[in-house]
């Protein structure tokens, strides 16, 4: 399948659709979702919005140069550490004071 032209020909409407199934796990038939059809609808979705998209900050998505673009960018907007950094920072302090004789 060329996957090139499959992005071409969808539709904003299409994109739309296939947004909603994968959101509701459901076709607007009430047809559940195959885990298949998910992971295809998401990689056509995110083809699509990679190329035609003109939103290149938005987390989670891909750039038209083929970058993954994450939240990290954002993050030093926020002032203070994340919740990952305080337990990292926690666990070294623990080790540093931790000096009992374990003999």
């Amino acid at each position: 399948m060329d996957y090139s032209k499959l992005i071409d020909s969808l539709t904003p409407d299409m994109i739309a659709r296939l947004s909603e199934a994968v959101e509701t796990g459901k076709w607007p038939d009430g047809q559940a979702l195959s885990e298949e059809q998910k992971e295809s609808s998401i990689q056509a979705i995110m083809l699509y919005k990679a190329r035609f998209s003109e939103q290149t900050d938005e987390p989670f998505t891909v750039s038209k140069e083929g970058e993954l673009i994450t939240g990290k960018k954002q993050r030093s907007e926020f002032q203070g550490l994340s919740s990952n950094d305080k337990k990292r920072q926690e666990s070294l302090i623990d080790i540093k004071t931790d000096t009992s004789d374990k003999s």
